[in-house]
């Protein structure tokens, strides 16, 4: 069973629960979560909670789930209309949005590529013209559940969390991604922006599954502990480390490089992959 995380304090959340309900035959289950309704279908779980998503470390305590999916807003200072996915975490000692610091989750890079598609494809469908589509390098809670998650975003202000087509395309990738298996392999990628744009073409073009991403800003800091993480919190086989070469600077990959090799996973470039 794959469960679907929405939040009282989320209002692109709720217009993408309000969706949900509407038109993907989710039923009252007769069960309750945090004091909200509990929906289901034959294969996952619409829950609400009172939390805001980054705090949700505590699922586990209440759901035996495959995969906890979480239906998001997301928020930029642009207000630039997006939809988005990523895999949470927190590469270096930054915990103010939820997790523990140094922690990363477990990633399902399957979904994240299902995720990504389907939000390409929704985008063209529906005419979403100004909406820009991405993945995210990993970033915030929740860190701690043994749980594969993935974080499935509408942005990017108030303006767009209730954009009904937007909350439409974000609600049929989440849906892809209940149904979505865990197989294959995948790579981790480092350099670049937050916004992983060269990695998108990697999944979009090439057919690539990507786990965790660390971007130039994070490289610096990053440890053997994290990089660990990165290579073993998959719910499918790391085989590769994908490097955004003019996406990061000597400094970087005299720092990142060794401990690649120690991991002994093979490095290949962005532009080669």
């Amino acid at each position: 069973m794959r469960v679907l995380v929405t939040s009282e304090q989320d209002i692109a959340s709720l217009s993408i629960k309000e969706v949900l309900l509407n038109e993907y035959g989710f039923s009252d289950s007769h069960e309750s979560f945090e004091g909200n309704k509990v929906y289901s279908t034959d294969t996952s779980l619409l829950i609400t909670t009172n939390r805001d998503m980054i705090h949700c470390d505590h699922l586990e305590n209440h759901f035996d789930a495959e995969a906890f999916i979480f239906c998001s807003r997301h928020r930029a200072q642009s207000g630039k209309p997006a939809l988005l996915v990523h895999s949470t975490g927190n590469l270096g000692s930054d915990a103010q949005f939820g997790g523990i610091p140094h922690q990363l989750s477990v990633s399902a890079p399957s979904l994240v590529s299902a995720a990504l598609r389907k939000l390409y494809e929704e985008r063209e469908q529906r005419g979403l013209n100004e909406f820009d589509v991405s993945l995210e390098v990993t970033h915030h809670g929740p860190t701690s559940l043994e749980t594969p998650l993935i974080f499935v975003e509408l942005g990017s202000s108030e303006e767009y969390w209730i954009h009904e087509e937007g909350a439409r395309a974000v609600s049929a990738a989440v849906m892809e991604c209940v149904s979505e298996p865990f197989t294959g392999d995948a790579v981790i990628g480092f350099g670049g922006t937050h916004y992983a744009s060269k990695f998108n073409k990697l999944l979009l073009e090439k057919g690539y599954k990507i786990g965790h991403m660390a971007p130039k800003y994070a490289l610096d800091g990053l440890t053997p502990e994290v990089l660990q993480q990165m290579l073993t919190n998959s719910t499918i086989p790391i085989t590769k480390a994908v490097i955004d070469w003019k996406g990061t600077n000597a400094g970087n990959k005299a720092h990142l490089f060794p401990m690649l090799e120690d991991a002994e996973i093979e490095i290949i470039r962005a532009k080669n992959a």
